[in-house]
C-alpha cells in the first residue's frame, strides 16, 4: 500500500498537524487474555514444515485501535512474536495492505468492527491469515496462523520452552499484546511447544532492532538536465535499493501519464517498478507551472520513501523562498515527514529533504531561512518524538556560513549528526543523517559509509553525481512503553 501526500505551509497548518499526529503518548498498551499458542517444528531439515498459531480473547475490550486499510495512511501492520526458554527467538513481521506486484488487497475490514488479513499462498511471507475483532458482545478477539511454507519462519519451540509473547501494531495504532507463559503448558523439545489457558496479561521485555538506511540523490531530472545519465542509470539503481529496509530518495520525480511534455520525461515511475519494499511513498505530482505558491516550478520535490515496515502519510512542505541563480526556482523543493513504524509500538519520524543549492549570498540566505523552517517545523510536530533526518543539505560545513546554519539546527532541534557520533571521515560532505532519541525510543548510529561500490556500473562509473549515503541505526524500546 502506498501513503498519501499532505502539503503544509502555513505556520497553522503545522500547528494543526502537530495535533492531528499527537505527541508522544499517542499510541497506548493494550494487554489480551490468552487463549492458546502452539508452534512446532516436526521436521528441523525441513523448514517449510513449521507452524504457528495463537488466540486470545479479551472480554470488555474497546473498538480496534488502527486502520490498515485507510487510505490516509500507509496502511498494513507490524507483528511481532517472541519466544522464550532454552533458545529464545524473535521474529518481525510486515504486513502490507499490497505487496508491490499484487493487486487485490491482503487485508480487508470485517464489518465495522475489525480486520482480517488473508495471504494463503504466503506471496508476502509466512503469515497466512490473522484476524483482530470486537464482536457484538464487547470481545476482542486477536488470532492468527503461520506456515514455513510462505516463506521464512524462524521461530522453533525454544527447547525447553517457558513462554510467549504476541505484539501487533496497526499501522501507528496501539500495540496489542499478549503474553502466554503461566498457564497449561506441554513442551515436547525441540518439535513442540504449546500454551493453554495462560493467566496473566503482559507486553513484552524491553524491544531492540537495526535499521539500515539510505539516503540517495538519484539525478533524475531529464537527461538534458541532470548531472548524471538517468536514462541509463535508473534501471541498474533501481534493484540496488532493495538491500535496504529504509531508502530516502532525493531528485526522483514520477513522469505523468499522459505526459504533455513528452519525449521529455523523468524517472521515479522505473524505481517503483523494481522496488520490493512493500510500503513506497506516493510521489508529488508535477506542478508544470501551475502551483501559485510558486508559478515558476515545473517539477514537485522529488522526495520519495521506500521502506520495509508502514508509515503514515507523507507530509511535504516547500521552502519558503528560492533563488533563481541553481535553478532552484523551477522546483518545489523543501523537506517531506513520515512517521514510520519500526515494529508494534516503535514509531520514529522520518524526515527527507532537499535544501536550496548555489553558492550566491541570496542562496545562502535561502538556506538559512529553510534551516528555520525545518527547525520550527521539528520542533512542533515532532517534539519530544524520535527522530532521523537524511537527504541532500546542501551544506558543506567545511565552510562558512554552512557550518554556523547546520549547528544551529542542531542545536534548536537536539539533533545530533551521524558524522559527529561516529568521527566518520568526511563531515562536510553535503549528503547528510542526523537523529535524536526521544519519547521511548532510543536511536544510536552503528555504522555510516558511501556505497560508492555498490551503486556503480561495471565501468567503475557512478549512478549519479551523488553518491549513496548507508547509516546503521540501532533502535531500542525503553522502560514505559512505546511512544
Amino acid at each position: 500500500m502506498k501513503a498519501r501526500n499532505r502539503r503544509l505551509g502555513s505556520a497553522l497548518g503545522v500547528a494543526a498537524l502537530a495535533l492531528a499526529l499527537g505527541g508522544p503518548g499517542r499510541a497506548a498498551d493494550q494487554a489480551l487474555q490468552g487463549a492458546a499458542f502452539a508452534v512446532s517444528d516436526p521436521s528441523p531439515s525441513d523448514p517449510a514444515r513449521r507452524k504457528l498459531s495463537f488466540v486470545a480473547r479479551e472480554s470488555g475490550g474497546s473498538p480496534v485501535s488502527g486502520d490498515p486499510v485507510a487510505p490516509a495512511s500507509s496502511g498494513g501492520a507490524m507483528l511481532q512474536i517472541l519466544l522464550e526458554g532454552g533458545a529464545p527467538s524473535a521474529q518481525l513481521f510486515a504486513l502490507p495492505e499490497l505487496a508491490p506486484s499484487r493487486r487485490k488487497p491482503f487485508w480487508r475490514p470485517i464489518g465495522s468492527a475489525g480486520f482480517r488479513y488473508a495471504d494463503p499462498r504466503g506471496e508476502n511471507g509466512p503469515v497466512r491469515s490473522l484476524r483482530l475483532r470486537l464482536s457484538r458482545s464487547g470481545r476482542l478477539d486477536l488470532a492468527g496462523k503461520l506456515s514455513g511454507r510462505g516463506g521464512p519462519l524462524e521461530l522453533v519451540p525454544p527447547d525447553p520452552g517457558t513462554g510467549a509473547f504476541v505484539t501487533l501494531a496497526l499501522g501507528s495504532g496501539d500495540r496489542y499484546c499478549v503474553r502466554y507463559g503461566d498457564g497449561e503448558i506441554r513442551d515436547e523439545g525441540a518439535r513442540a511447544f504449546r500454551v493453554k489457558d495462560p493467566q496473566s496479561e503482559g507486553c513484552p521485555p524491553l524491544l531492540a532492532g537495526e535499521l539500515l538506511a539510505l539516503s540517495y540523490n538519484v539525478a533524475g531530472l531529464p537527461a538534458d538536465l541532470s548531472g548524471s545519465e538517468p536514462d541509463v542509470h535508473t534501471p541498474l539503481i533501481a534493484p540496488l535499493l532493495n538491500g535496504y529496509e529504509l531508502v530516502l530518495l532525493q531528485e526522483s520525480w514520477k513522469t505523468p501519464d499522459p505526459n504533455p511534455l513528452a519525449p521529455t520525461r523523468v524517472y521515479h515511475e522505473i524505481l517503483e517498478a523494481g522496488s520490493l519494499h512493500p510500503f513506497r511513498s506516493v510521489s508529488a505530482p508535477l506542478p508544470l507551472g501551475t502551483d501559485p505558491f510558486r508559478p515558476a516550478a515545473l517539477v514537485s520535490d522529488g522526495l520519495n520513501q521506500f521502506a520495509s515496515f508502514p508509515f503514515d502519510d507523507v507530509v511535504r512542505v516547500p521552502w519558503s523562498t528560492c533563488h533563481a541563480s541553481a535553478a532552484d526556482c523551477l522546483a518545489l523543493k523543501g523537506f517531506a515527514m513520515a512517521r514510520t513504524t519500526l515494529a508494534p509500538g516503535v514509531t520514529v519520524d522520518v524526515y527527507d529533504l532537499h535544501m536550496e543549492a548555489g553558492g550566491d549570498p541570496e542562496d545562502e540566505a535561502a538556506r538559512d531561512t529553510g534551516v528555520t523552517q525545518l527547525s520550527s517545523f521539528l520542533q512542533t510536530v515532532s517534539a519530544g518524538r524520535p527522530v532521523i533526518v537524511g537527504g541532500d543539505f546542501n551544506l558543506h560545513t567545511d565552510e562558512e556560513p554552512d557550518a554556523t546554519q547546520y549547528q544551529r539546527l542542531l542545536d534548536e532541534t537536539g539533533l545530533t549528526d551521524v558524522c559527529a557520533a561516529l568521527a566518520c571521515p568526511s563531515p562536510e560532505r553535503i549528503d547528510k543523517f542526523a537523529f535524536r532519541s526521544g519519547g521511548n525510543v532510543s536511536l544510536e548510529p552503528l555504522e555510516w559509509r558511501f556505497e560508492t561500490d555498490v551503486f556503480m556500473r561495471e565501468d567503475g562509473a557512478p549512478l549519479s553525481d551523488h553518491d549513496a549515503l548507508a547509516v546503521r541505526f540501532e533502535w531500542e524500546l525503553t522502560a514505559g512503553g512505546p511512544p
